[in-house]
């Protein structure tokens, strides 16, 4: 793996030398921003208005705009956003109403803010973030070995906490999956290929030992057989994509005590589900969501029950999944703030329309990554994939601890990608 990310552009490693003070403030903060997704979310929020300001400010923003106008993925953010808004003018006001719009506006945002980099900008900001999670991954080998201070800036690292420990664990896990595509690309020199692999294996192997989030190990296997669809597209390929997928399955299984109880509990918990109507588990606390929000997609499939009206909703029936509290007792599963699927929750609160708008978002960075051919194409559909198995399961769109660092990522991918020949 070089030192730069390789996404395509024609620019050589060295323009940010050239450039007035105003455009390398956009290089430097991108490249920060990748360095910090493994800090705590206060810092990603930093960076978020640092870029905003420093491209406000940047001599070129007109050719930034024209660019992101002339993008293919403004329509299906525009349509979202539109949508949004309408659901919401025709339904109710929930006292969750503002902070699920300030998410979807979020999301427009760091998505477009991605999409305006440079070419150069964007690699920088793959640097930094490969570069952030080898140091993520260097500060869990020395805290096993050696321990480290209880310290806030890697707390929720090092110990399981809260959203953003899993958001760490999911990121690294991408971060493995995008070093395993750069080592198996046909363009890729010996010296650097043997970097590359050797990083995804480290990265890798933090997750697969280390985590507790089922979301990221997950994601190990899927992006593998991801990145060699992706490199070689073949049927030959995908066949030893599949094969290899099992062979790290089995060596997870076989080495990572964590992975063993993790699943193995995630089977027992699911069981108990199913047999006995047993939602107080993690796993059957999040099938209950599941079956909730389903419920309220089909009873309202137009305009859905209203944008923000997950949790008073969930309020009603949590309580009534652990029977072993009294009537009307509070239960510790009610202040869910959403079920655990990022579609679902789309689909509940603003119709079957909004989910379909979400899935084509989504879609479209796959097609359009997966058109390229090309380094940073790959890494498009690496990301999208990503997201896509984390909002199965997960709520990167309304969580930024899961979600922002991506979003913007994804975006500045797709700022990376060719315009002319392949690379």
């Amino acid at each position: 793996m070089s030192s730069r990310v390789e996404l395509k552009t024609s620019a050589p490693a060295t323009e940010a030398r050239d450039r007035p003070l105003r455009e390398k403030l956009v290089f430097f903060i991108a490249s920060s921003w990748g360095v910090c997704a493994f800090f705590p979310i206060g810092v990603t929020y930093l960076h978020l208005v640092l870029l905003l300001l420093a491209l406000a400010f940047s001599r070129d923003l007109n050719q930034r705009l024209r660019k992101l106008g002339q993008s293919a993925f403004v329509a299906p953010v525009v349509f979202m956003l539109s949508w949004t808004l309408l659901v919401t003018a025709v339904g109710d006001w929930y006292p969750d109403t503002s902070t699920r719009l300030f998410h979807t506006f979020r999301v427009a945002l760091v998505l477009f803010l991605g999409l305006m980099l440079t070419p150069a900008e964007a690699r920088e900001a793959f640097s930094g973030f490969l570069l952030g999670a080898l140091l993520a991954a260097l500060i869990v080998a020395v805290h096993h070995v050696a321990g480290l201070p209880d310290w806030m800036i890697w707390r929720s690292l090092l110990l399981s906490r809260n959203n953003f420990s899993s958001a760490n664990m999911i990121s690294m896990a991408i971060a493995s999956g995008i070093c395993f595509f750069l080592g198996i690309r046909v363009q890729t020199t010996s010296g650097d290929r043997w970097l590359s692999l050797a990083a995804a294996l480290a990265l890798g192997l933090t997750v697969a030992l280390h985590a507790v989030s089922r979301n990221s190990q997950l994601l190990l296997a899927v992006l593998l057989l991801t990145s060699v669809i992706c490199g070689f597209r073949s049927l030959r390929a995908t066949l030893g994509g599949l094969a290899l997928v099992l062979v790290l399955v089995g060596a997870m299984w076989q080495f990572s005590p964590t992975t063993q109880s993790l699943f193995a509990r995630m089977v027992g918990n699911l069981q108990a589900a199913q047999v006995e109507s047993n939602y107080t588990t993690s796993v059957g606390v999040r099938w209950r969501m599941y079956q909730e929000a389903i419920q309220g997609m089909t009873e309202h499939p137009v305009f859905g029950t209203g944008l923000g009206s997950w949790l008073p909703r969930w309020r009603l029936v949590a309580p009534g999944q652990d029977k072993s509290l009294p009537i009307g007792s509070p239960s510790e599963f009610s202040e869910i703030n959403n079920p655990h699927n990022d579609f679902l929750l789309t689909g509940m609160e603003t119709g079957v329309l909004g989910m379909l708008i979400l899935i084509w978002l989504l879609g479209r960075f796959m097609f359009q990554g997966w058109k390229q051919c090309s380094t940073a194409g790959g890494t498009t559909v690496l990301l999208a994939v990503a997201i896509f198995v984390t909002a199965l399961v997960n709520a990167p769109f309304r969580d930024a601890a899961l979600g922002m660092t991506l979003l913007w990522l994804l975006g500045a991918s797709v700022a990376g990608h060719k315009v002319g020949t392949d690379e």
